[in-house]
């Protein structure tokens, strides 16, 4: 073959290259597109399978609308069972005693405001009568800020109980749609009044009086 036709093949070579090239590397990043959907879907509380995983009992609540009456109202509230994070079993359930539950996430600004306010609350004004407190910590992700959970809680002071929902069922089984988020249960069991957000003290001191009533 001649110099001439040698480069000749030398430039027809050169453009079947480039096709090659092009489409291995949108394979290479169609396997990184769904690995990075596989991850970014995985719910963030199976991150840290180290958290206990609470038990519920009952049928789930409907999530709480943006609008609208709550359908949730005069429904029973799930049973929930968990373990705290000093290792203590804790029970939520129907006990002839009326119940104000808060869901709150460790990197919640929301919730970072709340505990310190609820609990100034309660240290000046002592656990109100007739009505038990609660909270579940949920959510929990070692990947976002104010983790851990439990020495948050505990720089804190945080005197209320608390169940470890490791895995978010208990937050799904009380239809949560955003931090803090307040569950009020009356005496008999029923859902009273949901709220997704914080609460002033004067506000929620009225609801919790309404409930023990």
């Amino acid at each position: 073959m001649s110099r001439r036709s040698d480069r000749a093949a030398g430039r027809s070579g050169r453009p079947l290259l480039l096709p090659v090239l092009l489409v291995g590397a949108f394979a290479l990043a169609g396997v990184v597109a769904v690995l990075a959907t596989q991850e970014s879907a995985e719910p963030p509380a199976s991150k840290s399978a180290a958290f206990s995983l609470a038990v519920v009992s009952g049928t789930p609540l409907p999530a709480l609308p943006e609008q609208g009456p709550d359908p949730a109202l005069g429904r029973p509230a799930p049973s929930l069972e968990g373990v705290a994070f000093n290792g203590q079993t804790v029970r939520i359930g129907a006990d002839g005693r009326p119940k104000a539950i808060v869901f709150l996430a460790h990197w919640c600004p929301h919730c970072q405001a709340e505990v310190p306010t609820v609990q100034a609350w309660l240290d000046a004004n002592g656990r109100p009568e007739g009505v038990d407190l609660y909270s579940v910590a949920t959510a929990i992700d070692p990947s976002r800020p104010n983790y851990p959970p439990a020495a948050w809680l505990d720089r804190e002071g945080w005197s209320v109980p608390v169940v470890v929902d490791g895995d978010g069922r208990a937050a799904r089984a009380y239809g949560l749609t955003g931090f803090p988020y307040w569950v009020f249960v009356g005496a008999d069991g029923t859902v009273v009044e949901r709220r997704a957000g914080r609460i002033p003290s004067g506000e929620l001191q009225s609801i919790l009086e309404r409930l023990g009533g």
